[in-house]
Formats: structure tokens, sequence, C-alpha cells
């Protein structure tokens, strides 16, 4: 079980996450849902131990190490002048088979440039690279953005994977409907709170929000 207990976070003058408190446990994929600037990539961040905050976030009862969690940003760096096969050996140890089977899946030019890529293509690489971590928990923030039709699709079968796996996975988007076909639960994060949590069964009443 994941646990976020009274986690905030201020920067300067600005308190941008107060008293965020969140549960969520193994096998179970959550979505997170908040207007531009609402706080949900420091709240990503505070999850992966890159960003200084009070209070708890405790994995199994103990505080949260980063080795625990993958992350794919809604930006991804890579080294001028990779190909997407040199990128992908940072990740490939012992994992052959994860990387063929992932190789199938998204048919990217691997030994093409990586800056040569399309936002999407880049999207899919770093997203391999993830996967291939294997961790228990795992962030995706803005997964969609970018993604082509193809792309999408692949996306919701490697979500109900790590769901099987048992793993957590938190997401963020702005396309609502993407969070209805993977998740849950969807959290709303507004003022600095998670003010509701809705059940998929309750998921038609998110409607009435605007992001």
């Amino acid at each position: 079980m994941l646990e976020i207990r009274d986690l905030s976070v201020s920067f300067k003058d600005k308190t941008v996450l107060r008293s965020v408190n969140l549960t969520i446990e193994e096998g179970s994929v959550i979505g997170l849902l908040g207007k531009n600037g609402a706080g949900k990539t420091t709240l990503f961040e505070s999850l992966f131990q890159n960003q200084k905050y009070s209070g708890e976030i405790l994995w199994h009862k103990e505080k949260l190490q980063r080795k625990s969690i993958s992350y794919l940003e809604t930006e991804n760096y890579f080294y001028p002048y990779i190909t997407g096969k040199e990128y992908l050996e940072y990740f490939s140890q012992h994992k052959e088979n994860s990387l063929n089977e992932l190789t199938e899946k998204f048919r990217l030019p691997l030994n093409k440039f990586v800056q040569d890529y399309s936002s999407g293509m880049k999207k899919k690489i770093a997203l391999m690279g993830m996967l291939m971590l294997d961790k228990p928990i795992n962030i995706l923030d803005e997964p969609f953005n970018g993604v082509d039709f193809e792309g999408v699709h692949i996306l919701y079968e490697i979500i109900r994977e790590l769901k099987d796996k048992n793993k957590i996975v938190v997401i963020s988007s702005h396309i609502i409907e993407t969070l209805f076909h993977t998740c849950d639960k969807i959290a709303i994060l507004e003022d600095g709170i998670i003010s509701n949590i809705f059940d998929r069964s309750d998921f038609d009443q998110l409607s009435n929000f605007k992001f």
C-alpha cells in the first residue's frame, strides 16, 4: 500500500500542496485530474523523492524510496546523438525478453537518433525504458500527449498489464476519456488538496468538472 499523509509543498510565499492525503492499493490504477498549476507535477516530483516536502509518503509502512518508483515525465530528456537502441541498452541488462516484447509492440526505428523522433515516438521510447525498470509504483505524467491512435491503445494495454501484475499506476491526463478507459479511481486535485475521489461507477459525475 502507498500512503500519502499530510503532504505539503511550498515555494517561497506560495503553497502548492497543502495536507494532501491519499491511499493507493497495490494492483490499482488511479487518475489525477486538475487544472494547470494545480500541483499535479509537484505531487509526482514529491513521490519520486525529487522535491522537498513536509508530511509522509509511505510504501509498506516505511518511507518511500526512489528505487521503488518509475516515472514517465511529461517531457523527457535524451542525450544528443543517441540512438533508440543505445538508449534502451541502459535499461536492458538481464531483460532481453522484455526488450524484445516492447520492441515488437512499439516498432520504433531504434537505429535512428532519438533527437530525430517525433514527440510521440520520444514518448514511446521513454515509456519502454520506464517499463523495463519493472518497479512496483509507476507514475505517468500526461502519457497520452502527442501519442497517435495506435500508441494510445498500446498504452491502454500496458496499463492493464501493470495492473494485472499487481503494480500501482498513477496517471495524469487532460484527456479525461483516457482516464475513464484506464482508471479504477480518479482523484481531483484543486486548491492544493485532494478535494474528491471518484470510483469507476461514479465517473459520469466528472462531466460537471471543467479542467
